[in-house]
């Protein structure tokens, strides 16, 4: 139950950050910097996919490195 509340909370998060990503793309357009245009675009593609596309199987988390699996053995 945890779990889905925080991957729910992440997804949001996630969806929200890349939102205030625009203002900055904003701002560098209208500065006409557009290594920073390039380069908020691109985290605001990638943090709006990967809230829609964060797997559901199951997850553990071990330190720096995660283990993704459809069942768990692991009682």
């Amino acid at each position: 139950m945890l779990k889905k509340y925080f991957l729910s909370l992440l997804r949001w998060s996630l969806r929200f950050h890349g939102i205030l990503h625009v203002g900055h793309v904003y701002t560098d357009v209208v500065a006409q910097n557009w290594s920073g245009v390039a380069i908020g675009s691109y985290i605001i593609t990638v943090e709006l996919l990967s809230s829609f596309l964060i797997p559901n199987e199951h997850i553990h988390f071990k330190g720096v490195k995660t283990e993704v699996h459809e069942k768990c053995e692991d009682k």
